[in-house]
């Protein structure tokens, strides 16, 4: 991996903290979540004017892209309602590599290096940790955490379908724009039956998520899609999920969250994960 991708897949780390962290301020997770989603549609357009159509052949992997972006969007918009943004966003986000490492060694998809791997585990344990620990001290109730593990598995899911797409078709945007529309329409339906109010309420109270969560979040996320292109999908991840740091400081100075010294000796071995996955 170059230091121009480590450095861009840092940057989206930073962007999807970010809008995690809208998320989890906003009042009605619900709303927040659909108009930051909904928000991918123009983005994902104008990427297919500019850059052209995913071939006919791509069509599987952009079906069960959106549909698992789908999943992911449901389950953490509903975790947020039962736990806070220090312990939902490190157990989601630091399940999904070490789910992500193990497919990725077993279908043979990247060579993936000795530390690399070491690396991997230490950044996803240290955020499950990060994670679990806030979860006993802020006395959350279980759903909360069932939530969070289910949302990794689906972060896992869709890192690797995706990565794999991207590839098949050689163009980040191109792929991430034709998967968006999907998630958008499938997005659009679940709100319409389980929502409806949420939905109405996009273009008056949820304008602010729709135009800058979803700039916010597309462009991390096609951020990283593009560096998976050109490094193993699974060491892209665990980068990416350096997020979490942004997250917890996010959390701690913007909502109040609490910090503990055990949560940053934490970080800290995540920090040297992430060097580990760097230079080896």
């Amino acid at each position: 991996m170059t230091s121009f991708i480590f450095v861009a897949v840092l940057g989206a780390a930073l962007l999807h903290a970010w809008w995690n962290f809208l998320i989890r301020s906003n009042q009605d997770k619900h709303l927040a979540m659909i108009a930051m989603t909904i928000g991918h549609a123009p983005i994902a357009v104008l990427s297919l004017m500019v850059f052209g159509l995913p071939p006919l052949s791509s069509l599987p992997y952009l079906l069960i892209s959106g549909t698992l972006h789908l999943g992911y969007q449901v389950f953490l918009m509903n975790a947020y309602r039962f736990g806070q943004l220090s312990n939902i966003y490190p157990i989601a986000r630091g399940l999904s590599p070490l789910l992500l490492m193990l497919a990725t060694l077993i279908i043979g998809l990247d060579y993936i290096s000795g530390g690399q791997i070491l690396g991997i585990i230490i950044i996803s344990l240290s955020m499950i940790y990060i994670g679990a620990t806030q979860y006993r001290l802020d006395k959350d109730g279980p759903k909360g955490l069932l939530l969070a593990v289910i949302t990794g598995c689906f972060i896992a899911s869709y890192s690797l379908m995706d990565a794999v797409g991207a590839r098949i078709v050689g163009q980040a945007m191109v792929f991430f724009g034709g998967a968006t529309i999907i998630n958008v329409i499938l997005m659009s339906i679940y709100s319409a039956i389980f929502h409806r109010d949420c939905l109405r309420r996009v273009a008056h109270d949820g304008r602010k998520m729709f135009f800058l969560g979803g700039a916010v979040s597309y462009l991390a996320y096609v951020i990283v899609l593009w560096a998976c292109l050109h490094a193993p999908v699974a060491v892209v991840s665990s980068i990416r999920e350096t997020s979490v740091i942004f997250a917890i400081f996010l959390g701690v100075l913007l909502l109040g969250e609490r910090i503990t010294f055990t949560r940053i000796v934490a970080t800290i071995i995540m920090v040297i994960g992430v060097a580990m996955t760097r230079l080896f």
